[in-house]
């Protein structure tokens, strides 16, 4: 009988340990946004993807998959900073979503500064190795940011 408790107690102080879905997706949008920060939007879009991604392009086709993705990349010059913040996140089994705000800050050729606002909604799969990457990644602008009224 006292196996039997001390399984119990055991058991029971492990599960707060454990990390949520809707907690791990979380963390790893927020690590996905500082990565695009510190290294750049090409190398976090690349490196968070799953390999069946699929990104909307605004004025074109959706890229389908890794390699193109990281294709897309290729010779393009991002003079932009582009970080994000999630707002609201849900999990359940391997699928879960983010929902939040992103900045994007330029320099035009003039040498102006601008900043421009949206949201994004991030779809994420969990992977074998129980890690999550975005299977699908899409935004709007908006005018400004804003407190959104949800509640993670």
């Amino acid at each position: 009988m006292k196996k039997i408790w001390l399984l119990i107690a055991l058991f029971a102080c492990e599960a707060p340990m454990r990390e949520s879905g809707q907690d791990a997706i979380m963390r790893t949008d927020r690590e996905f946004s500082a990565m695009s920060a510190e290294k750049g939007v090409a190398a976090a879009f690349v490196a968070y993807a799953d390999d069946e991604v699929v990104k909307p392009s605004e004025g074109s086709q959706p890229i389908f998959g890794k390699d193109a993705l990281a294709a897309s990349y290729n010779g393009r010059k991002l003079n932009f900073r582009l970080t994000w913040e999630p707002l609201k996140a849900e999990a359940s089994g391997d699928l879960g979503y983010t929902f939040g705000n992103w900045t994007l800050k330029s320099t035009t050729t003039t040498g102006r500064d601008t900043t421009t606002y949206g949201n994004y909604v991030s779809i994420w799969k969990r992977q074998p190795d129980g890690s999550w990457k975005y299977v699908l990644d899409t935004g709007n602008g908006t005018p400004a940011p804003t407190e959104l009224p949800v509640k993670n």
